[in-house]
């Protein structure tokens, strides 16, 4: 995934995320913290050790979670079917072959 604004919460431009429905989404334990960002997307961080484990937009606020793919105890379960706002994307990035690919998304 390339998009600006992701290097708020991890210093790089691209990460990888799977989308996931929220009605098969929960914690474990715990309480998330949340931060609102300008442009509306919602984070969510572990209250224990700050690690960044999703995020989602506020349309898809009642339908899914984006979840980090580095949160997984398996993610290698969890192959990339398609980038996003690969206009984004650095100049070092190859492009991920086999999947579709979006230069930006408009709501």
């Amino acid at each position: 995934m390339h998009e600006h604004h992701f290097a708020t919460a991890e210093v790089v431009e691209e990460h990888l995320v799977q989308q996931v429905p929220l009605d098969g989404f929960s914690y474990d334990e715990g309480k998330p913290k949340t931060f609102k960002q300008e442009n509306g997307v919602i984070r969510e961080f572990c209250d224990n050790c700050g690690a960044f484990i999703c995020e989602y937009g506020e349309q898809a606020a009642d339908k899914f979670r984006y979840i980090m793919w580095g949160t997984f105890d398996d993610p290698d379960k969890f192959p990339p079917k398609g980038e996003f706002f690969c206009k984004y994307r650095t100049e070092w990035m190859p492009e991920v072959p086999d999947i579709f690919h979006k230069n930006e998304i408009k709501e």
